[in-house]
């Protein structure tokens, strides 16, 4: 059972990954690094982040899977998460780098998520982030990972559709 869901996830993620990184080689470059508004992030910020969580998530996960129950994750003021989208870092990206990144995320996920057995699904965890805290490697995954990724797709072609 597990084997079939964790494929079913890997599918979802492969897929939103494959569909940021068309919209990616349809947008000219400029265009990435435009914000919508001063108070949202630009494509190449939402594409930063991207990058930075899922490695953040992914390492956090294999960790669970050594050290079951130990206290994991992060709140919106991580300064990884910050660092990924401060707009002088961001300026120094290249379409082509951050496409071949995210293509590298397919199979990091694909091994890491071959390492979760079914019963690591519903074990459970204390977070630095009481949002999160008790949450099962499930919620980890489907969440942070996966309809992470699913959401900023979205949000990368909202955006675009303002500034384009």
């Amino acid at each position: 059972m597990a084997i079939a869901v964790i494929n079913e996830k890997v599918e979802v993620f492969k897929k939103s990954i494959i569909d940021i990184v068309e919209v990616l080689n349809k947008t000219d470059e400029s265009i990435l690094y435009v914000k919508p508004s001063e108070k949202e992030w630009s494509v190449m910020q939402i594409v930063s982040h991207v990058l930075e969580a899922v490695d953040f998530w992914l390492v956090d996960l294999e960790a669970l899977l050594i050290v079951p129950g130990a206290k994991w994750g992060r709140n919106h003021e991580h300064v990884r998460r910050l660092a990924a989208v401060d707009e002088n870092v961001v300026a120094q990206l290249k379409k082509e780098d951050v496409i071949e990144a995210l293509q590298n995320l397919i199979p990091r996920v694909e091994t890491t998520l071959a390492k979760v057995k079914e019963e690591d699904l519903e074990k459970t965890a204390p977070s630095y982030n009481p949002n999160f805290d008790g949450k099962t490697l499930t919620f980890l995954i489907d969440h942070l990972i996966i309809k992470h990724v699913v959401g900023h797709h979205d949000q990368i072609v909202r955006h675009l559709a303002k500034v384009q």
